[in-house]
């Protein structure tokens, strides 16, 4: 009972701090981390859509509202917190913790200024892009590791995943759509056929994420079937 007690205490102050730590980035990042209009103007940026255009801040919004959940359940306890907490760890808080955060350090090492312009730092601080593309997926592992999750059927799984990527893409289709303007630069560098591949091998790579939370989370509940939950 000390030792349950004790990863309970762990877990709720884990999930704080996560909700805490992204909660004050999503709001300096909405609050005080804005391109100048000249950006608007020179076409470095599509003027729709603001901040939810990006898959980073979307992606930070989910983790924010997953940890904020988990925090609520470590309180509450209700069987009806857990399973949406579950579904939307295992649908959302992995895979895409994941897929932003190796994806942007990829192209981030291969072409800086293809993803992150050296210009970008006057506007982002140091410590945000790191909450944003590495913090995010630090704390996925911790919670990978910390907390038993009872994943949903594969199908809902991989659905839910599925129609979050698809509709991303959707959205930024609609914004080059409408303003000729990509909202992640490289992508109009590129021949179609090369940003077809990209599309096609980040929704690949999503699902293998989905698939290798899944995998690690049944193997840690097999070891650790007590103190987790």
């Amino acid at each position: 009972m000390e030792r349950l007690n004790l990863w309970s205490r762990a877990r709720l102050l884990f999930h704080l701090l996560a909700t805490v730590h992204l909660g004050y980035a999503i709001y300096f990042d909405w609050r005080y981390a804005q391109l100048p209009q000249v950006a608007v103007t020179l076409r470095l940026e599509p003027p729709i859509g603001g901040k939810f255009k990006y898959m980073t801040f979307l992606g930070g919004l989910l983790q924010l509202g997953y940890y904020a959940l988990a925090l609520t359940f470590d309180l509450l306890r209700l069987r009806s917190l857990r399973k949406l907490r579950d579904y939307i760890f295992a649908s959302f808080a992995i895979p895409l913790s994941l897929t932003v955060g190796l994806t942007f350090w990829t192209l981030f090492a291969i072409d800086r200024e293809s993803i992150y312009p050296v210009l970008l730092d006057l506007v982002y601080p140091n410590w945000l892009n790191h909450t944003m593309h590495t913090f995010v997926v630090i704390y996925a592992i911790v919670e990978l590791g910390i907390t038993r999750h009872r994943y949903p059927e594969r199908r809902r799984g991989l659905t839910g995943l599925g129609a979050f990527m698809v509709g991303y893409l959707v959205w930024i289709h609609i914004v080059w759509f409408r303003t000729g303007i990509w909202v992640y630069p490289f992508l109009g560098g590129i021949a179609w056929q090369l940003r077809v591949l990209f599309f096609v091998l980040i929704m690949v790579l999503g699902f293998v994420y989905y698939l290798l939370g899944e995998r690690v989370n049944l193997v840690l509940c097999h070891r650790n079937a007590g103190p987790h939950r």
